[in-house]
């Protein structure tokens, strides 16, 4: 997953050379596929053209406030429909987007001619907890051992692959899940710097390069379920050490 800013202590959108690097950065290390979680900053395009010019696919994000309303805008679906007309259909592995709008959006956009897999994204408590959101096209939910309670970074791919993900399978039978491909874990990690979480997880750079060997390791156990790594590098602009040092690019794993 990677954020639509380059790594700075400002929000800095990235360039297209920036995203390139990325998309090769990705390939290189066996990523099939990268996450954005909104337009702004040209990103769409963008990634799917790093994404095109790499071999690789974009699952993208439409982010939603909560003042926006649940009839689709402009602003939201003119994106993804020229992205898809550009790059076409085969370039996305689908979008996730706000929930209430999600109701109306596939309709909408299957309407002139977009069709790639809707989701929505949420906690996969929140998703164990409310089945409801189980009915769209896949599921996509984060999971975070370092916020699980009670888990080391040696266990994060023993918490992603043995708790959430067996629960969201029981919850929402049938569905791929990406990180749950009928499935997905939207978005899995662990941080660098910042204070512990409880008494379990550290954050700090070998800490984090456990995580992900843990995460590596549990994966290639279950092809069902696709992973996005969170996430490309530092945000710096973000409001704490820990929600700052996600990042696996750029010197930290």
């Amino acid at each position: 997953m990677a954020s639509n800013s380059a790594s700075s202590s400002t929000y800095t959108c990235r360039t297209q050379a920036q995203w390139n690097q990325l998309a090769k950065d990705a390939k290189s290390q066996g990523f099939a596929a990268i996450r954005i979680l909104a337009f702004d900053c040209n990103a769409l395009d963008l990634a799917s053209s790093a994404a095109a010019a790499a071999g690789i696919k974009v699952l993208a994000g439409i982010y939603i406030s909560v003042n926006d309303s649940l009839t689709p805008p402009v602003a939201l679906v003119d994106p993804p429909s020229k992205a898809y007309q550009k790059y076409g259909a085969g370039r996305y592995s689908g979008l996730t987007i706000g929930n209430e709008v999600r109701r109306v959006l596939p309709g909408y956009l299957a309407s002139i001619g977009v069709k790639i897999p809707v989701s929505t994204v949420h906690t996969w408590v929140m998703i164990r907890d409310n089945p409801t959101l189980c009915g769209a096209d896949f599921v996509g939910a984060n999971a975070h051992a370092f916020h699980g309670g009670g888990c080391t970074s040696s266990q994060a791919g023993d918490f992603v692959f043995n708790t959430a993900v067996p629960s969201l399978k029981q919850k929402c039978p049938g569905k791929k899940h990406h990180r749950v491909p009928d499935s997905c874990i939207r978005r899995s990690g662990w941080p660098s710097r910042g204070p512990r979480f409880r008494t379990s997880a550290v954050a700090s750079i070998a800490d984090e390069t456990n995580a992900i060997r843990s995460l590596n390791c549990a994966a290639r156990g279950d092809t069902s379920v696709s992973v996005f790594a969170f996430e490309y590098d530092d945000q710096l602009w973000k409001s704490n050490d820990n929600e700052r040092s996600f990042g696996i690019f750029g010197g930290n794993c």
